[in-house]
């Protein structure tokens, strides 16, 4: 795991730089701004802000403030700059969070799930900064869905031919989660929640290049 952190940090600022570009703001995104905005809240803070656009941008529109962190130090730099935010937004992993004193509105993840290797953590950590009936949002990528079935055939293959000494070029590793084992880790930590397949959010009938699902959670305790 540690191996594979140090290698987000060696090349995820140019490669989120990427994935931001071919993202870009469509409908899914602009779902999801509505959903976090929902509860018109006043402070927000963001795992994984990348950049800080498009989803910072379109809520500091709003009048919301953004605070966040990323792995990414260049990425940090933009959205330090994106979202005029040099003391709220920080580079490193949310897990080292300090601000125990300190609680936001909501708390969000979103379109970064599936690069972190344990999520169910960072979940978890999220609740904790999120202030009693505050909003928790993420989207993950489901397991069972084509998409990821065929990812993980992939590297299958990919790990069959390293071990027959054939190079193939590192990808970053994506995480899937088992839909029903989040249902229950939620409701175990408290937590009333609502979700929503990719396809419902933009409705298309893509099967394979929709396998996200969205949660959006309130804290009641």
């Amino acid at each position: 795991m540690m191996e594979e952190i140090q290698y987000y940090k060696t090349v995820y600022d140019k490669f989120w730089k990427n994935q931001t570009k071919r993202y870009g703001y469509g409908v899914y995104e602009r779902n999801l701004v509505r959903l976090i905005a929902h509860s018109s809240p006043k402070k927000v803070f963001e795992v994984g802000i990348g950049t800080g656009w498009p989803i910072g941008a379109a809520l500091k529109k709003k009048g919301i403030k953004v605070d966040g962190c990323d792995i990414a130090e260049g990425s940090v730099v933009l959205a330090q700059k994106e979202l005029e935010n040099t003391d709220g937004i920080w580079a490193g992993d949310v897990m080292d969070y300090k601000g125990e004193n300190e609680v936001y509105d909501v708390v969000y993840c979103v379109r970064a799930s599936w690069y972190i290797p344990n999520f169910y953590k960072v979940v978890k950590k999220m609740i904790s900064m999120t202030r009693p009936n505050g909003y928790i949002v993420f989207d993950v990528m489901d397991k069972y869905s084509k998409h990821c079935l065929e990812i993980q055939k992939q590297a299958l293959k990919e790990k069959y031919f390293r071990f027959l000494g054939i190079d193939v070029e590192k990808r970053f590793g994506q995480h899937f989660i088992c839909l029903w084992r989040m249902k229950r880790f939620l409701k175990k930590n408290g937590l009333v929640y609502q979700c929503w397949s990719e396809r419902e959010i933009t409705q298309t009938r893509d099967l394979k290049q929709t396998p996200k699902v969205v949660f959006c959670c309130r804290k009641e305790r």
